[in-house]
């Protein structure tokens, strides 16, 4: 019987299935029988798969690649300590032997073998939790990064707690609130900004400490938050706060989130990405502009319905539904894209007409023309 923790017993084998703990009897001799939890034991091994590891010892002998092979089929029959010490004398006898060697953990560096281990270790590496060889930075770091998530988690408890009281007029609670200077916060707090986009003014206080907050912390989470407060929020001093302070600090990370929103079907999405824009005007993005002057809202809506009477050629009677699914294209103008052209070139306005103000531009980008003739 071969034990979970390396072991192994030989006898006469007999399994007890007991009510508190199934264990498994194994007569060593005579005088002494063991009795072991079957959650000790990993498997048995009959009396005719160690016959036949015996003879195949025998036949073994001193090859170095017949133990090599008998460590194989030692490995298919769960013989695992037979396997390593079969393993081992196939390095005896054969000690450039590639695949023992593999089996056993070496490497093969500058034309000797070496433990990987030991070679990994002398790089400098250490194992992390999952078996891999990392430096020990990067297990520090992980380590570091569980605590500060636990840390982080506690804060949305926190910031919670405190939210509740403000909510009762606890001025203390909104002082203790804007005294928070732990950037692990970051997170809980950026989720309070954005989930309360559309409470209204009264919550305009707390929000504007929350903000305040991030700008300070200004973490991943943080720049995430407040470039969103630019683009949707409801409170225009909450959101005008933010993109002044996107303005000055964060520019690529708004104009990155903010652009692709210009090429939305949805008419509310363009107002919202060129209202945060006019805080970025970019003549280079003058072309992308333009094609959002108009955008066309395509919406599927259903047409027709009602019942109508029907006879077939037999004389019969029916009747039909007319109704069917049709998509149907609203344009939109956008005063918002109109207003940030008309801040890259003040100088021209040409309404909603976007082949005008694609002929501007392209104007200006071409090359200045030169007559490249000569005098014959």
């Amino acid at each position: 019987m071969l034990l979970s923790t390396g072991g192994q017993l030989t006898g006469k084998v007999r399994e007890v299935e007991s009510k508190k703990t199934p264990y498994v009897l194994v007569q060593v001799d005579q005088d002494l029988s063991v009795a072991i939890a079957k959650a000790n034991s990993r498997m048995i091994v009959g009396d005719e798969k160690l016959q036949e590891y015996r003879r195949r010892v025998v036949e073994a002998g001193q090859d170095g690649q017949a133990h090599y092979e008998l460590a194989t089929w030692c490995r298919q029959n769960n013989l695992l300590q037979q396997r390593q010490y079969h393993l081992l004398r196939t390095i005896d006898l054969l000690p450039d032997h590639p695949n023992a060697r593999a089996a056993l953990g070496y490497t093969r560096k500058d034309g000797k073998w070496i433990l990987t281990e030991v070679w990994r270790r002398n790089q400098g590496l250490v194992k992390d939790r999952k078996g891999q060889w990392v430096l020990p930075e990067v297990v520090a770091w992980r380590e570091n990064a569980d605590v500060n998530d636990k840390v982080a988690k506690r804060w949305i408890k926190t910031i919670k707690q405190l939210l509740s009281k403000i909510q009762r007029g606890d001025a203390e609670a909104m002082a203790e609130m804007a005294a928070i200077n732990d950037p692990l916060a970051s997170q809980a707090i950026a989720k309070e900004l954005v989930d309360s986009q559309k409470r209204g003014s009264n919550w305009r206080p707390v929000r504007m400490v929350w903000l305040n907050k991030l700008k300070e912390f200004r973490t991943g989470a943080s720049v995430e938050a407040i470039v969103k407060t630019g683009l949707l929020d409801t409170d225009d001093v909450v959101r005008e706060d933010a993109l002044a302070w996107l303005q000055s600090n964060e520019t690529s990370s708004a104009i990155a989130t903010y652009m692709p929103w210009l090429k939305s079907n949805n008419p509310k999405q363009v107002k919202a990405a060129a209202r945060a824009l006019a805080y970025f005007p970019n003549p280079e993005a003058a072309f992308v502009y333009i094609d959002a002057l108009i955008t066309i809202e395509k919406q599927t809506q259903q047409v027709g319905g009602g019942s109508r009477a029907g006879f077939d050629n037999a004389g019969g009677g029916g009747f039909s539904q007319g109704s069917k699914q049709v998509v149907v294209n609203t344009p939109h103008r956008h005063p918002e894209v109109l207003q940030l052209l008309r801040s890259i070139a003040p100088d021209v306005d040409f309404g909603y007409d976007k082949s005008a103000w694609k002929n501007y531009f392209a104007e200006l980008r071409s090359p200045p023309r030169s007559d490249l003739r000569r005098d014959s």
